[in-house]
C-alpha cells in the first residue's frame, strides 16, 4: 500500500508564488492605468489647445486705417500690403460697409452715428498674418507704416502672443506623446531581443499573454475614466473635442505592450 506524504513546505512555496503573481498583476495594472490616464489627459489637452489656437488665429486681425487726408488708391494700397512678407489675407472695408456691419452688431450705436451729417467711420483694411509672421509682428507693422495713405494701425499684441503660446504648447504636447510612443517601441524591441531567439520570443508571447491582456484592461479603464472626467465640460463650453478612435486604440494597445514589457524586464532581472 502506497503512502501519500503531504509536504507543507511545498504547499507554502506554491501559495507564496501565487500571492506574488497576484501582487505583480496589481502593480502592473496600476502602473499601466496611471500611464494611460496621463497619456489621455495630455492628448485631450493637446486637442483643446489646438482648437483654441485656431479660434484665436481666426479672430486675430490687424486693422489698418486709411487716411482721409491723403488721396490714395485703395487697390494700390492693398497690393502694397500683400507684398509685405507674412501677409496672408487682405480685405478692404469701406466706410459704408463698416457702417452696415455696425448696424447689425450694435444698432443703438448706429442711431447715434446716423444723427451726424456724414458717416464718420473710416475706410479700413483688415489683415491676417501667417503663423511665422506672428512671432515678428513689429516688423510687419513697421513695413505697413511705410505704405502711403496709412493713418493708423490697430492690433492686439497680447492676442498674437496668446496664439504663439497656444501653437507652441500644441506642438510640444504632440512631440512629447510621439516620443513616448517611440520610447515604448524601443523598450518592446529590447525586451523581445534580449537573450531571446525568434522561437523564444514567440513562446514568451504565448506564455505571458495574460500580462498583455491585463495591460489592455488597465488602459481601457483609463480611457473610460478620462472620458467620464472630461465629459461634463461638454455642457459648460462649446469648445470640447475628444480624441478619435485611432488615438484611443493606440493608447489601449500601448497599455498592453507596456504591461508585457514590464513583466519581461522583471523576469530578466530576477
Amino acid at each position: 500500500m502506497e503512502e501519500h506524504h503531504h509536504h507543507p513546505q511545498h504547499h507554502y512555496q506554491r501559495t507564496e508564488e501565487h500571492k506574488k503573481g497576484r501582487k505583480g498583476y496589481r502593480v502592473v495594472f496600476l502602473t499601466v492605468f496611471a500611464g494611460a490616464l496621463m497619456a489621455e489627459a495630455l492628448l485631450f489637452m493637446r486637442l483643446q489647445v489646438r482648437e483654441i489656437s485656431l479660434i484665436l488665429k481666426e479672430d486675430f486681425r490687424i486693422v489698418v486705417v486709411k487716411s482721409d487726408k491723403v488721396r490714395q488708391d485703395s487697390a494700390g494700397m492693398e497690393e502694397r500690403f500683400k507684398a509685405i512678407p507674412g501677409s496672408a489675407e487682405i480685405s478692404f472695408i469701406s466706410k459704408a460697409e463698416r457702417l452696415r456691419r455696425l448696424r447689425e452688431e450694435d444698432p443703438d450705436l448706429v442711431g447715434a452715428v446716423m444723427n451726424m451729417v456724414s458717416n464718420p467711420l473710416p475706410d479700413t483694411f483688415e489683415v491676417s498674418l501667417d503663423e511665422a509672421a506672428l512671432g515678428d509682428l513689429n516688423s510687419w507693422v513697421e513695413e505697413a507704416w511705410k505704405v502711403n495713405g496709412v493713418a493708423d494701425i490697430k492690433y492686439k499684441p497680447l492676442g498674437a502672443y496668446a496664439i504663439l503660446h497656444a501653437l507652441f504648447y500644441e506642438h510640444y504636447l504632440l512631440v512629447s506623446l510621439s516620443l513616448v510612443f517611440v520610447s515604448l517601441v524601443f523598450m518592446a524591441l529590447m525586451a523581445a531581443l534580449y537573450r531571446n531567439t525568434v522561437g523564444g520570443f514567440l513562446e514568451s508571447v504565448r506564455r505571458d499573454r495574460n500580462w498583455f491582456f491585463a495591460g489592455l484592461l488597465a488602459a481601457s479603464l483609463a480611457v473610460a475614466v478620462s472620458y467620464a472626467l472630461v465629459y461634463p465640460v461638454k455642457y459648460l463650453s462649446p469648445l470640447w473635442l475628444w480624441p478619435g478612435p485611432f488615438w484611443q486604440a493606440a493608447i489601449i494597445a500601448a497599455g498592453g505592450v507596456s504591461a508585457w514589457v514590464i513583466f519581461q524586464w522583471k523576469n530578466t532581472h530576477n
